[in-house]
């Protein structure tokens, strides 16, 4: 989102609605514009449960009953309840509601409370966007049919990335090292990671996999790498800035993504853009954004996911495969014009109305 907002920056004037941890990475896309906060994203809040849960109902309440800083269009980055609750807020001042659903949780068939909490909020998030937005953005094709089947009617688009600015890796002179990047959380196969470079590290005793995100996985799947004896193999970097993460790419020479649920793939277009092989869990959508640009194991399948990943690490041929259909693949998706065709439907749409 920040990366379009910064191609729409060009054309209109935009301003920011985040918690206050956000200010510095909003700035550096973005320059110095108005940032007004929301929340907070601090410490324990940050890290999921009931204490995540609040701090979502917090912001929720907050952006209903403070009158919200003024704007033409408003802009959700996605229909969880925050989000909607602030778009709403802005619509009923005027504002032009646009919303970005990339995914959706219904289909989520365990009964954790993490999941229950999860439906419940999407629940009141597309009851708000369907009452109050104008326009919603949807990347792929499974969760475009989901929203029609809820009343919906979605506007196809894809996500961006300024391919450009990615350093291009060369994996055949770099040491056997992989990248994951993600938040750290139970959805992403953060444990599936560690057991994954356990069986990798077998094969290639000196691989290193570079941990980069927060989240409530870290602590488990830390414990879990020290108790099967890889812990020595596993950096955890927490959140880095968008310059550290290019370097990161660019010194990886693979990236392993198990994640259980995808809206895109934004780690695996970002790996793409920098010349990365890209091994992950396979999904519909990903499929649907990037073909054979990626090696997939079905989800849960360890054992196969370390297996692409031995020969990424081993089989110099098939790695530049990859990397050349990668970088081939990546570059259908650079930000400038995508930014540019939602722009254009979005100043339809308010000079319409």
């Amino acid at each position: 989102m920040l990366e379009v907002a910064a191609r729409w920056r060009e054309h209109v004037d935009i301003a920011a609605l985040a918690p206050r941890e956000a200010r510095a990475i909003v700035h550096e896309f973005l320059g110095d514009v108005p940032f007004y906060e929301l929340g907070s994203s601090r410490g324990r809040r940050a890290a999921g449960g009931p204490l995540l849960a609040l701090e979502y109902v917090k912001r929720a309440v907050e952006a209903t009953t403070r009158r919200p800083p003024p704007a033409d269009v408003g802009v959700a980055a996605s229909h969880f309840l925050p989000d909607a609750a602030a778009l709403a807020s802005l619509v009923r001042h005027g504002a032009l509601g646009v919303a970005y659903v990339y995914h959706l949780v219904a289909t989520r068939t365990d009964h954790s409370l993490r999941t229950i909490w999860s439906k419940g909020d999407e629940r009141v998030g597309l009851a708000l966007l369907g009452r109050r937005a104008r326009i919603i953005f949807s990347s792929n094709a499974a969760t475009a049919a989901a929203l029609r089947r809820r009343g919906f009617d979605p506007v196809a688009t894809t996500i961006g990335i300024d391919v450009g600015s990615f350093v291009q890796a060369n994996p055949r002179e770099l040491p056997p090292r992989a990248v994951f990047l993600a938040r750290l959380a139970r959805t992403k196969g953060v444990r599936d990671a560690v057991q994954a470079w356990a069986r990798v590290r077998r094969t290639v005793p000196g691989a290193r996999l570079v941990m980069v995100g927060t989240g409530p996985e870290r602590e488990p799947a830390a414990a879990l790498a020290e108790r099967i004896g890889i812990s020595d193999a596993i950096e955890w970097r927490g959140f880095v800035s968008e310059a550290e993460k290019r370097r990161i790419l660019a010194n990886s020479r693979v990236l392993l993504a198990p994640s259980y649920e995808e809206g895109w793939g934004i780690a695996v277009c970002e790996a793409l853009a920098s010349g990365v092989p890209v091994v992950a869990y396979r999904h519909h959508v990903l499929d649907e954004v990037f073909g054979a640009a990626y090696a997939g194991a079905n989800p849960g399948d360890v054992e196969t996911l370390a297996d692409l990943a031995v020969r990424v690490l081993t089989d110099a041929r098939y790695a530049e495969e990859l990397t050349e259909i990668g970088r081939k693949t990546a570059e259908r998706y650079d930000v400038g014009g995508i930014a540019e065709q939602e722009l254009e439907t979005i100043l339809r749409a308010r000079c319409g109305s």
